[in-house]
């Protein structure tokens, strides 16, 4: 016969196998935060060479404050991109929408990453420059931005020095505390496993459309590195998209560092809102930029390879060459008005002729020959 066990003891018997078998929770069982100097996997933030060493308790304000951060820059590192070391949502940026760059960060930007963790990047740009010069197309507060796509370019906005232009980077967590009681992490331990590990930005190219082959690379990189001539969206150039006399303005007004001139200028077809307003405007301040007759600039058509010739001998203060019987082109008669701007470039080595040695003055100018005509010129 089966004997039945009083419900009192089963239910006895089965609170102590519970008891048994479930481990009792602990601090030693709980999440332990990360130290502060713990290693973080991040894209390290940088495309190009950058010097940068374990300065997170370096003393700064003449020992006022401690760094809490990791500079990564160098003499030659000006306008190297900058990527997102983590995907996530801009938080604070600073320098937009007519705001002056922060005194300290400068041209600053913050992004709330995917893991709680805010990441800031520091310094972008120059105090005197636009916000173009120091963020990426469509980076603005709010904004999602993928981990290692680009935020701008380094500078030294803000209080760095321009003889040594560098990247501020800083992370924080919430979850941790380091020995000044602030919830900063040491980047150093984590932006040295990313350079081991070789998790860069992306391939490393500036532009993904020019590639080291391309006959204008160098000069590219060039205007890119004086900040004359940007991308025309994130990661590429449009090399052979034509340069509008607008553009060409914005270009010759950055290489002259040029103060915008306030006001829409002088020409009825260039509102205060025009994207190079403010360049058309200063160039024309300058005596450097001349509208036609009928008061108008044109500034979104494209600039032929004579105007740009005048244009910049006018900005590079090149005495325009001696009239002659002829020209070293055929196709560029002696009366032209532009005539004597072209034989001063081309005695410069600045202009050169096609393969059967014309010059071809209507034609427009792609932003890849202008890169060449301004590297040879300002360089």
């Amino acid at each position: 016969m089966t004997r039945r066990l009083h419900p009192l003891f089963v239910l006895l018997a089965t609170v102590l196998a519970v008891a048994v078998t479930t481990p009792v929770a602990s601090a030693q069982t709980a999440p332990v935060p990360p130290p502060y100097d713990g290693v973080v996997s991040i894209t390290f933030p940088v495309a190009g060479t950058v010097a940068f060493r374990d300065d997170y308790h370096d003393a700064r304000g003449g020992g006022s404050r401690v760094h809490r951060a990791t500079d990564l820059g160098g003499a030659n590192a000006y306008g190297l991109p900058v990527h997102a070391s983590m995907g996530g949502r801009v938080s604070w940026i600073t320098g937009v929408n007519g705001a002056a760059p922060h005194a300290t960060a400068g041209y600053a930007v913050t992004v709330t990453g995917d893991d709680g963790r805010r990441y800031s990047y520091m310094h972008l740009g120059r105090n005197d420059g636009p916000p173009t010069e120091a963020y990426a197309v469509g980076i603005a507060g709010g904004v999602r931005v993928e981990r290692g796509q680009l935020l701008g370019y380094l500078g030294y906005s803000g209080n760095a020095s321009p003889t040594w232009p560098h990247l501020h980077f800083e992370i924080e967590d919430p979850a941790v505390t380091d020995p000044y009681g602030s919830r900063r992490m040491n980047p150093y331990p984590s932006l040295l496993a990313a350079q081991q590990r070789g998790d860069l930005p992306l391939d490393g190219r500036r532009f993904l459309d020019v590639p080291p082959t391309a006959a204008h690379h160098d000069a590219i990189l060039w205007t890119a590195d004086a900040r004359i001539a940007f991308g025309c969206t994130d990661r590429r150039f449009c090399p052979a998209d034509r340069v509008t006399r607008g553009q060409l303005s914005s270009f010759l007004a950055r290489a002259l560092r040029l103060a915008p001139a306030a006001g829409p200028g002088p020409f009825s077809d260039v509102t205060a809102t025009h994207t190079h307003a403010a360049s058309i405007a200063a160039l024309h301040a300058a005596g450097i930029a001349h509208g036609a007759a009928d008061g108008t600039f044109g500034p979104d058509r494209p600039v032929t390879r004579e105007q740009m010739a005048s244009l910049l001998t006018a900005a590079a203060g090149i005495e325009p060459g001696p009239t002659a019987a002829s020209t070293p082109f055929p196709d560029v008669p002696p009366g032209s008005k532009h005539a004597p701007a072209i034989l001063a470039l081309h005695a410069r080595n600045i202009v050169h002729g096609d393969t059967d040695g014309s010059y071809r003055p209507s034609e427009p100018v792609s932003r890849a020959q202008m890169a060449s005509f301004l590297q040879r010129t300002f360089s």
